[in-house]
């Protein structure tokens, strides 16, 4: 591996402040400045862990990962204008665009344009909550990937991110414990469930998510940049917005998974309780105090801890991320073979030598029967800091491919 992926690596295992499902890229860019007033900026994914091991080893060549097909305070709604047949003719994310919670396709169906002008037609007639002297640039709801979304500016260092799709059947979400943040889950009155999330860091961050009793999922978020404390919109004009029937998705779209939660991390965590070989211990790595236990992190499931026993310490993770399509296969990534799991599911195991370090590096991907994305790495480096520790990885390929098997490892 590189030294900018071992890099990566160091980052990706420092004990985050994770925001919820896809903030966490957006607080870092809002730390650098250079966010504020890009579409892009949307709840971003930051990079982790799986990322980080994709761009070591190339990961497994899984094709499209796109979603599976898997069998408080009342909010105050801004009045409703009549639309007209829409004349904005839609717009479309670039493929290959960071910073969403959806990989942008780059293309859309003409039903998608036509829903992108509808929405950004839909948006100019919403009466936005603004306070006196406040203003907002216009935006533009752009095709994502079964998904719309943008961004607009506010007077002054504050920047609003708007993000819809279809339901999919997707439960409210609950409240994530995360340093830092503040959570709070709401009942409206028309059914529908509203989550809070407010997060003050370097800048202060609000994200208000309304699963909506009309099948339509809506994000609207605040942030700025460096400093930035002072919102221009509180939790009720943001919760306006987002329950506004203006913002009615009216294309349906594919299921939704659940998203994560703490309660689920918990029954994880039992999963991988006894799943390490006699005589191994796990502890924290630096900087982090969970162990081999999985928190709810950059959209989905992470333990890692370090491994002991009599040859040394090395370290080793389970990362799990949303059912999704696609087959798990080898490529032509040097150093992968694929192999074969319990009830007729594929793998890749890759083995990688970083240098200078001379430290192994050994990844197993996978799939669970419900399309999970498992990745199970193990490493000769204590705290996966780019030093060997040990003269192997604590855990074997029969151990990595044991834990992939776990009948409970998935979401």
């Amino acid at each position: 591996m590189s030294e900018e992926v071992r890099d990566m690596i160091g980052s990706a295992l420092a004990d985050e402040p994770a925001l919820g499902l896809e903030f966490d890229q957006v607080v870092a860019d809002g730390r650098r400045r250079q966010a504020r007033r890009r579409v892009s900026a949307l709840t971003a994914t930051a990079v982790g862990i799986v990322s980080v091991v994709a761009a070591a080893t190339a990961l497994t060549g899984l094709l499209d990962r796109t979603p599976a097909q898997p069998g408080g305070s009342e909010s105050t709604t801004p009045p409703v204008s009549a639309t007209a047949a829409p004349t904005d003719p839609g717009c479309v994310v670039p493929a290959m665009s960071g910073g969403y919670p959806d990989a942008p396709r780059g293309t859309a169906s003409p039903a998608e344009l036509s829903e992108s002008g509808r929405l950004t037609e839909a948006f100019r007639k919403i009466a936005l909550p603004l306070p006196a002297g406040v203003e907002a640039s216009p935006l533009k709801l752009c095709v994502i990937r079964d998904s719309w979304g943008g961004s607009f500016t506010l007077t002054g260092d504050r920047t609003a991110f708007v993000y819809l799709r279809s339901r999919g059947g997707q439960p409210p979400g609950e409240c994530v414990t995360h340093q830092g943040t503040e959570c709070s889950v709401r009942s409206l009155p028309d059914g529908s469930t509203a989550r809070v999330t407010v997060t003050s860091m370097d800048a202060t961050l609000v994200e208000v998510e309304v699963w909506r009793a009309d099948g339509t999922y809506v994000r609207v978020a605040e942030t700025g940049g460096d400093g930035s404390k002072n919102r221009v919109l509180g939790d009720d004009a943001l919760l306006a917005i987002a329950t506004a029937p203006q913002l009615k998705v009216e294309l349906s779209g594919p299921p939704v998974p659940a998203a994560p939660s703490d309660r689920r991390a918990a029954e994880l965590d039992t999963v991988i309780a006894t799943a390490l070989p006699a005589g191994m211990s796990a502890k924290p790595t630096a900087g982090s105090d969970r162990g081999w236990r999985f928190r709810v992190s950059q959209g989905g499931y992470k333990a890692y801890a370090n491994l002991t026993d009599t040859e040394g310490t090395g370290w080793a993770l389970v990362d799990l991320q949303p059912p999704a399509d696609g087959a798990v296969t080898c490529g032509n990534q040097p150093g992968c073979e694929p192999i074969d799991l319990a009830g007729g599911r594929k793998g890749a195991l890759t083995t990688t030598l970083q240098q200078p370090g001379n430290v192994t590096v050994v990844t197993l991907n996978a799939k669970a029967a419900d399309g999970t994305m498992i990745t199970v790495l193990t490493s000769n480096s204590e705290s996966g800091n780019g030093h060997r520790s040990r003269p192997t990885p604590p855990l074997s390929k029969a151990d990595l491919v044991r834990i992939a098997e776990l009948p409970g490892l998935h979401w």
